[in-house]
Protein backbone atom coordinates (compact mmCIF):
# COMPACT_ATOMS: atom_id res chain seq x y z
CA UNK A 1 0.00 0.00 0.00
CA UNK A 2 1.11 3.70 -1.29
CA UNK A 3 0.34 6.10 1.83
CA UNK A 4 2.37 9.72 3.10
CA UNK A 5 4.80 8.97 5.60
CA UNK A 6 4.19 9.02 9.30
CA UNK A 7 6.43 10.04 12.58
CA UNK A 8 6.30 6.28 13.23
CA UNK A 9 7.89 5.40 9.89
CA UNK A 10 11.46 6.92 10.60
CA UNK A 11 12.92 3.85 12.35
CA UNK A 12 11.93 1.85 9.52
CA UNK A 13 12.98 3.93 7.16
CA UNK A 14 16.20 4.74 8.40
CA UNK A 15 17.42 1.02 8.44
CA UNK A 16 17.77 0.59 4.21
CA UNK A 17 18.31 4.88 3.58
CA UNK A 18 21.85 5.72 2.83
CA UNK A 19 20.57 9.09 1.37
CA UNK A 20 21.36 12.94 3.05
CA UNK A 21 18.52 14.62 4.11
CA UNK A 22 16.32 14.90 6.77
CA UNK A 23 13.26 12.43 6.88
CA UNK A 24 11.17 14.01 9.97
CA UNK A 25 11.47 16.90 8.19
CA UNK A 26 10.19 15.47 5.02
CA UNK A 27 7.46 13.63 6.74
CA UNK A 28 6.37 16.41 8.50
CA UNK A 29 6.24 18.77 5.13
CA UNK A 30 4.44 15.97 3.75
CA UNK A 31 7.05 15.19 1.30
CA UNK A 32 7.96 11.87 1.61
CA UNK A 33 5.29 8.98 0.48
CA UNK A 34 6.03 5.21 1.84
CA UNK A 35 5.16 1.84 0.07
CA UNK A 36 3.67 -0.10 3.73
CA UNK A 37 3.97 -3.76 2.95
CA UNK A 38 1.64 -5.39 5.94
CA UNK A 39 2.87 -2.68 8.39
CA UNK A 40 6.38 -2.41 7.37
CA UNK A 41 7.53 0.38 5.08
CA UNK A 42 9.98 -0.71 2.75
CA UNK A 43 10.24 1.93 0.35
CA UNK A 44 9.98 5.73 0.06
CA UNK A 45 10.07 8.14 -2.31
CA UNK A 46 10.66 12.10 -1.48
CA UNK A 47 9.22 14.90 -3.47
CA UNK A 48 11.88 18.27 -3.75
CA UNK A 49 10.35 21.26 -1.56
CA UNK A 50 11.52 23.67 -4.15
CA UNK A 51 11.45 21.20 -7.51
CA UNK A 52 13.97 21.41 -10.18
CA UNK A 53 13.63 24.81 -12.57
CA UNK A 54 10.27 25.30 -10.84
CA UNK A 55 8.93 21.77 -12.38
CA UNK A 56 8.13 19.01 -9.80
CA UNK A 57 11.12 16.87 -8.47
CA UNK A 58 11.67 13.33 -6.99
CA UNK A 59 14.49 13.99 -4.85
CA UNK A 60 15.24 10.77 -3.06
CA UNK A 61 13.93 7.07 -4.03
CA UNK A 62 14.66 3.79 -2.22
CA UNK A 63 13.42 0.55 -1.63
CA UNK A 64 14.46 -2.03 1.04
CA UNK A 65 17.47 -4.64 -0.78
CA UNK A 66 15.03 -7.88 -0.33
CA UNK A 67 12.22 -6.07 -1.78
CA UNK A 68 13.71 -4.67 -5.37
CA UNK A 69 13.05 -5.66 -8.56
CA UNK A 70 9.32 -6.45 -7.29
CA UNK A 71 8.10 -3.44 -9.20
CA UNK A 72 7.89 -0.74 -5.59
CA UNK A 73 9.79 1.04 -7.11
CA UNK A 74 7.64 1.80 -10.05
CA UNK A 75 4.71 1.96 -7.99
CA UNK A 76 6.19 4.87 -5.55
CA UNK A 77 7.31 7.02 -8.77
CA UNK A 78 3.46 6.77 -10.27
CA UNK A 79 2.12 7.84 -6.51
CA UNK A 80 3.94 10.85 -7.70
CA UNK A 81 3.10 11.44 -11.30
CA UNK A 82 -0.68 10.85 -10.05
CA UNK A 83 0.07 14.36 -7.92
CA UNK A 84 1.30 16.32 -11.40
CA UNK A 85 -1.00 15.66 -14.31
CA UNK A 86 0.08 18.09 -17.01
CA UNK A 87 3.07 18.81 -15.65
CA UNK A 88 6.99 17.94 -16.52
CA UNK A 89 8.27 15.81 -13.69
CA UNK A 90 12.07 15.42 -13.00
CA UNK A 91 14.37 12.86 -11.34
CA UNK A 92 18.06 11.78 -11.53
CA UNK A 93 20.63 8.91 -11.09
CA UNK A 94 23.89 8.10 -10.92
CA UNK A 95 24.97 7.34 -14.18
CA UNK A 96 26.13 3.99 -12.59
CA UNK A 97 23.20 2.99 -11.38
CA UNK A 98 21.96 0.60 -13.79
CA UNK A 99 18.77 -0.83 -12.22
CA UNK A 100 17.52 3.04 -11.89
CA UNK A 101 18.58 4.06 -15.19
CA UNK A 102 16.34 0.61 -16.87
CA UNK A 103 13.48 1.73 -14.60
CA UNK A 104 13.53 5.43 -15.75
CA UNK A 105 13.49 4.14 -19.56
CA UNK A 106 10.82 1.47 -18.61
CA UNK A 107 8.54 4.40 -17.16
CA UNK A 108 9.03 6.51 -20.06
CA UNK A 109 11.63 9.14 -18.81
CA UNK A 110 13.69 10.65 -21.27
CA UNK A 111 17.20 12.04 -20.51
CA UNK A 112 17.34 15.89 -20.49
CA UNK A 113 21.18 16.27 -19.24
CA UNK A 114 24.44 15.22 -17.20
CA UNK A 115 26.85 16.76 -14.78
CA UNK A 116 29.87 14.83 -14.82
CA UNK A 117 31.56 13.84 -11.33
CA UNK A 118 28.66 15.70 -9.77
CA UNK A 119 28.55 12.61 -6.78
CA UNK A 120 31.68 11.85 -4.47
CA UNK A 121 32.01 8.83 -6.31
CA UNK A 122 32.83 10.40 -9.12
CA UNK A 123 30.09 9.38 -11.14
CA UNK A 124 28.30 11.57 -13.29
CA UNK A 125 24.45 12.32 -12.48
CA UNK A 126 21.80 12.33 -15.17
CA UNK A 127 18.44 14.04 -15.04
CA UNK A 128 15.40 13.02 -16.61
CA UNK A 129 12.14 14.32 -17.19
CA UNK A 130 8.74 12.87 -18.18
CA UNK A 131 5.69 14.78 -19.46
CA UNK A 132 2.90 13.89 -17.12
CA UNK A 133 -0.55 13.13 -18.75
Amino acid sequence: MIRKGEGLDFSQIATFDNFAGCRRTEISEDRLTVFDKDGDVVGFVVESRKGLLGRPYIEYLAVENRYRRQGLAAKLIQAIESKHAGKRLFISSEATNTAMLNLLKNEGYIMAGRIANANLSGADELYFFKHIN
